[in-house]
């Protein structure tokens, strides 16, 4: 059965697409078998981000509306045969995908896949709640912004009332010039601050800004913070659920009537 990981932060720009995206790659060159679930109804740009764009038959409001079988909308990555992506719709049709529906779509997926990633919109709205009610584990991503650290402690909280077997943290767009003249906070230290275990610290990348604002295809990047992203991905790989458990997440249960 799959690991279903929502990839979450509360406040929009701090690389949520970005880290599902290239976790996802990094996972499936280990050769895991990863699918990448677009959750941002009407403001879809994963396919964008991967490079498949120009590939989508189908969306998750046609496997909902059972226009299509979920393996039609599937798009097997051309360069990464073990990375799919199932994407979002563009037309915002936010009340046609429901928790349960999302849930019965990974319930599926959990059949062939090792990893589903789900890419969750911006916000603590409906369509948060709908992204994390089928998850079992949670990445929440913040940026060393006090803005962003709010929110994800914020979101931090709201994961309690679901049914989660672990909850960690990236921190993206560090600058260690920054943190060594004390003007940004390390990524050790907004860990501690969120009482959340520390998976991931992503470099600041003007060539993930510059793909991202030129090409969107961010698989085209060269530069070391793709080191960054292989040692996220080693490092969700190989962990055990425990060991990522921040204290207070014992026992909780998943919220009803969502």
């Amino acid at each position: 059965m799959a690991r279903r990981i929502v990839i979450t932060s509360g406040k929009g720009g701090v690389g949520k697409t970005t880290c599902s995206a290239l976790l996802g790659a990094e996972l499936a060159k280990l050769g895991a078998r990863v699918v990448l679930l677009d959750c941002d109804v009407g403001l879809n740009n994963l396919d964008l981000a991967v490079g498949v764009e120009t590939l989508v038959n189908y969306d998750i409001v046609d496997v909902v509306e059972s226009k299509c079988r979920i393996r039609q909308a599937l798009i097997q990555h051309p360069k990464l045969p073990l990375l799919y992506i199932l994407p979002s719709a563009h037309c915002n049709n936010t009340g046609k995908v429901t928790g349960e529906n999302i849930n019965s779509i990974l319930e599926e997926l959990s059949k062939t896949f090792d990893y589903i990633l789900i890419d969750c919109p911006a916000g603590i709205g409906m369509q948060f709640h709908n992204a994390v009610f089928g998850a079992s584990e949670a990445i929440i991503v913040t940026t060393p912004h006090l803005i962003a650290v709010r929110d994800a402690g914020k979101v931090a909280h709201l994961l309690c009332g679901y049914n989660l077997v672990s909850v960690g943290l990236v921190v993206n767009r560090i600058r260690n010039d920054l943190i060594s003249k004390k003007f940004m906070l390390s990524s050790e230290e907004i860990a501690s601050s969120l009482d959340l275990k520390l998976l991931g610290t992503i470099h600041e990348s003007d060539q993930i800004t510059a793909v991202s604002s030129v090409y969107g295809n961010l698989f085209s990047i060269k530069d070391n913070t793709i080191l960054d992203f292989q040692k996220l991905a080693k490092n969700v790989h190989l962990c055990k659920s425990q060991e990522i458990l921040p204290r207070g997440f014992w026992g909780i249960k998943r919220k009803k009537g969502v």
